[in-house]
């Protein structure tokens, strides 16, 4: 061999005869090729597992929410119909009711992510029982790392001095040799000993034979912690539903269909429960109503001017919210005027939000009564169901409460000295967003739809048309007569008085009117102004006589004025109009009683009024 060869440490060192070290690395290899075939195992059993549960959840994750969704509403109902009932009994004892307190306690963190699922995830490979991280690296890709660390290391270049260079070409031929063989352990220990500054003058047998037996005993725990990983994975749940899954393709059926339905049906039995609850918990706000009331009996306060007031059991219940004042008009806060924008939005997309989201505004505005058409849970749906017809792909009650948008909630409320409960808006000061959301067509369009459903069901006898019928004021402004008319054909169905304020449907009225619903034609007698509403079609067909005709029968009849109907007429911005023509159109209306007729108009205000007075005072 040249002396070049020798100082490149080329030369190679004689085999040492087999020893325990080497069946050690025997034992270490055998261990290295079952924890490959263990992690192939394992890799496979994962990626098949993660396969099965992301089309498990592609398939029936939808059917899986919609049933979270109905089982979460029949929760927040039972829990609603509850915290009611705990008020009123708490005021029947005479208790007041529990103040609401501010939890101070910090929230506790989150647990700590990577904990490994049933589908396909995987603990490190190389965790130790007690959680250590071991690397696991391969080995031949190991020993060459080594190798090419120690040779640059030892490369007989770097030597200063020729017996330098005779030491590197000596621990070179160490190196080659324990590569050559394969030796890991032996090359590990060269580079511990030349890190630590040792002397090295061969590879120490007892020495290579501990780090083998340390590192067998390393990938022994990896092998342990990679086997129970595996039997974990088989014994898992989502193991399970696959094995039943394929059992069940091979007998020909299909899993996944058959639990879509079952799942479909368990969330329909949710819904229907829920729509159940919906009437108890608005029982129950009856009861705390009725148990308020007497509670309150008697009972005084002193306001912050010493003035007396009437103390309110309920003044500061976290579970029933204030409602919103129907009289009282503060400006929009900024929660309300995104609510305008969403609703705008949302009701060419997804009109059936901004429908539920006026039927939650109309029932509070209705006071301290609701619009029959939404008193009950049964009534609601039937409405609603009439109402959705219209939308293709609007859900239907039980799944629109489910998922109600984030402005609604089903919860109680208090207005005009009633408790309520159902669905309303989250907050009081959101109906002035929805208030300017009704200025914007879309908006209107559906508002408009949804007040005409709110109309009691009548059968018309003059045009057979069955359906909600519409509520409008026959007169008002000098009387107050409410009518029930046809939608279809405007006949008037009923007429009633109400004294006091007004509330459910009637109390929606402002909203008919603003909407279109209704129209109204406005004539002064005297300078009162006295209107007259009618279904839009009717008003704008309106003649001069049809008015004296509708004065005459308004007025005239029920208070029983001896005066001819002809006798009175109808001015416009010209005078007289001819029986025949029409009143829209021509500025503002008067009616005047002719000359000769016994009376005057002002004299006809004054006794009409008397007789309406007199009529209240029986």
């Amino acid at each position: 061999m040249s002396p070049r060869e020798r100082a490149l440490g080329l030369a190679r060192l004689p085999a040492p005869p087999p020893g325990p070290a080497d069946a050690a690395e025997a034992r270490l290899r055998a261990l290295l090729d079952d924890i490959g075939a263990l992690d192939r195992e394992l890799e496979a059993c994962s990626a098949e597992l993660a396969a099965f549960a992301h089309r498990w959840e592609r398939a029936l994750g939808d059917a899986f929410a919609e049933l979270a969704a109905a089982e979460r509403l029949v929760r927040t109902l039972q829990a609603l119909e509850d915290g009611l009932a705990a008020l009123a009994e708490r005021l029947r004892s005479g208790a007041p009711p529990e103040r609401p307190r501010r939890d101070r306690r910090r929230a506790a963190p989150p647990p700590p992510d990577g904990d490994p699922s049933d589908a396909g995830g995987r603990a490190p490979a190389g965790a130790g029982e007690g959680g250590e991280l071991e690397p696991l690296e391969d080995e031949a890709a190991a020993l060459k790392r080594l190798y090419r660390r120690l040779a640059r290391l030892l490369h007989p270049d770097l030597a200063r001095d020729a017996g330098e260079e005779a030491r590197r070409s000596g621990l070179m031929a160490h190196v080659n040799a324990a590569y050559a063989r394969g030796d890991l352990a032996g090359l590990q220990v060269i580079a511990e000993r030349l890190g630590a500054g040792e002397v090295v003058e061969g590879i120490d047998e007892a020495e290579r034979l501990a780090r083998i037996e340390r590192r067998i005993e390393t990938l022994r725990r990896i092998a342990a912690s990679l086997a129970r990983e595996r039997d974990r994975l088989r014994a898992s749940d989502t193991e399970r539903l696959r094995a039943e899954a394929e059992r069940r393709r091979a007998a020909g059926g299909d899993l996944v269909e058959e639990t879509r339905a079952e799942l479909a049906a368990d969330a329909e039995a949710a819904r229907a429960d829920a729509r159940a609850r919906l009437s108890r918990a608005a029982a129950a706000a009856a009861e705390l109503s009725r148990a308020r009331r007497k509670a309150m009996d008697g009972i005084e306060r002193r306001g912050p001017t010493g003035a007396r007031r009437a103390f309110d059991p309920l003044g500061e219940s976290a579970l029933v919210r204030q409602g919103a004042a129907r009289l009282e008009r503060r400006s929009a806060s900024a929660e309300a005027r995104a609510l305008a924008r969403a609703l705008e939005d949302a009701a060419r997309a997804a009109p059936w939000e901004v429908a539920l989201t006026c039927l939650a505004f109309f029932a509070e505005e209705g006071g301290r009564r609701v619009p029959e058409a939404m008193a009950t849970a049964a009534a609601l749906e039937a409405r609603w169901d009439a109402l959705r017809a219209g939308w293709p792909g609007a859900p239907d009650l039980g799944r629109m409460l489910a998922r109600l948008p984030r402005h609604l909630v089903v919860g109680a409320r208090e207005g005009g000295g009633e408790v309520h409960a159902g669905v309303q808006l989250a907050a009081a000061d959101l109906a002035a967003g929805v208030r300017i959301a009704l200025d914007r067509p879309a908006v209107a369009e559906v508002a408009r739809a949804v007040l005409a459903a709110l109309g009691p069901e009548e059968a018309c006898p003059r045009c057979r048309a069955r359906g909600p019928a519409r509520h409008l004021y026959r007169t008002r402004g000098l009387d107050a007569l409410h009518g029930i008319a046809c939608a279809a054909c405007g006949a008037v169905l009923r007429s009633y008085w109400r004294y006091g304020e007004v509330d459910g449907l009637e109390a929606l009225a402002p909203h008919a009117l603003r909407l279109g619903l209704v129209a109204e034609v406005t004539a002064a007698l005297a300078g009162t102004a006295i209107g007259f509403q009618l279904l839009p079609a009717e008003a704008e067909a309106l003649t001069a006589e049809r008015l004296r005709r509708r004065f005459a029968e308004l007025y005239l009849g029920p208070c029983e004025v001896d005066l001819a109907p002809a006798a009175v007429q109808v001015l416009g911005d010209g005078g007289p109009l001819g029986k025949g023509a029409r009143v829209r159109g021509r500025g503002p209306l008067r009616l005047a009683v002719a000359a000769g007729a016994g009376t005057t108009a002002e004299e006809l205000l004054e006794l009409l009024r008397s007789r309406i007075e007199r009529r209240f005072r029986r």
